[in-house]
């Protein structure tokens, strides 16, 4: 059995540097809000003991924040998460590639990265389908596989979710 959460990271923030230039996108905050469901969504995440083995993140500033808020409440160094160049902006296939590619000892992997990728990669491999994978959002899904590498379209199962206007989380 093997466990992927898809996390979309939090709210960013849409601001300027200190000289009051427009920041790129890759270079973009999480603002106080994204902050706060980051930090709580690791709490929960502890509470439910949904630790993963495994992060691994988009090197954007708003994703490797939501990493680390979220991770430090499980137990996760930053220096103990993965950070991914390819994750930024990456596409279904790209993520799909990336879990694929986990070494078989974890069971449990935990992608941050950005939609459009994340909303199409929850919608290829579970037995559900969203419109929108909101900021913050959370989906965790089962396979009933021994290797990474066996992961395809539509074998996953949805068995929590969560996202930051949720009262609690829904186990499926």
């Amino acid at each position: 059995m093997k466990r992927l959460s898809i996390l979309r990271h939090a709210k960013s923030d849409w601001g300027t540097d200190e000289y009051g230039r427009h920041l790129d996108d890759i270079d973009r905050p999480l603002n106080k809000r994204g902050r706060r469901d980051a930090e709580a969504l690791g709490h929960l995440l502890a509470a439910e003991q949904l630790q993963p083995g495994k992060i691994i993140s988009s090197t954007a500033k708003r994703a490797r924040q939501t990493a680390e808020l979220a991770g430090q409440a499980i137990g996760f160094k930053p220096e103990d998460i993965e950070q991914e160049q390819e994750l930024y902006l990456a596409s279904a296939d790209r993520l799909l590639k990336t879990a694929s590619g986990c070494h078989n000892t974890i069971s449990h992997l935990m992608l941050i990265a950005h939609n459009p990728g994340m909303t199409e990669l929850v919608n290829r491999v579970s037995n559900i389908t969203l419109d929108n994978l909101p900021t913050c959002g959370l989906f965790c899904i089962e396979f009933g596989i021994t290797e990474w590498s066996q992961i395809h379209a539509s074998t996953g199962t949805c068995v929590w979710h969560h996202y930051p206007k949720m009262k609690s989380p829904q186990r499926l």
